[in-house]
């Protein structure tokens, strides 16, 4: 049987007041292949990033990469907020590509292949943004690789759909 964890984006860890309970990302996580490559704490009030690769890997030098990402007091629409991500990185590299997979009024699911490009290599990815009540989270399974394959996508937005917002020390479910 394999062990999981609950993964609570360590917003508990990172709030700087407890009486303010930060809102997280809740998701089950099998940690048995993944290790924490890279941390940052943007500053207090401003979120953070937390990025596993493979136990076997770093982050110089990585396969596959999760990450939870949660920025903290941003309130552009998740919609408009992709949008302008997209944007930006087709200007960068016109072989971006990107496609919608589900959405709501708080959510969005997507995939983006970002084509070799500005001395980066090929890589994609599957996101879940998640509109919340503290700011904007990000949710994600990246590969170095130009697609990523129709399993990899189902087992991965099963993950991503499974996933939702919990805030304040009983975790409630906020969206």
């Amino acid at each position: 049987m394999t062990s999981k964890i609950y993964i609570l984006s360590f917003a508990l860890l990172l709030s700087g007041c407890k009486s303010t309970p930060i809102e997280a990302i809740y998701t089950e996580l099998d940690p048995t292949p993944w290790t924490i490559g890279y941390q940052k704490d943007f500053g207090a009030g401003n979120g953070y990033i937390r990025e596993w690769v493979p136990k076997d890997e770093n982050i110089k030098s990585w396969t596959k990469l999760f990450s939870i990402e949660f920025l903290e007091k941003e309130k552009t629409p998740i919609h408009e907020y992709s949008d302008n991500f997209l944007k930006k990185r087709q200007e960068q590299c016109s072989g971006t590509k990107y496609k919608i997979l589900k959405e709501t009024d708080f959510s969005r699911t997507y995939i983006i292949n970002f084509p070799s490009c500005a001395g980066q290599e090929a890589q994609s990815e599957i996101t879940r943004m998640f509109q919340g009540n503290d700011g904007l989270h990000r949710l994600s399974y990246a590969e170095k690789s130009a697609s990523l394959s129709q399993e990899v996508i189902a087992k991965w937005n099963q993950e991503l759909q499974n996933s939702y917002i919990v805030k304040g020390p009983n975790k409630t479910r906020i969206r």
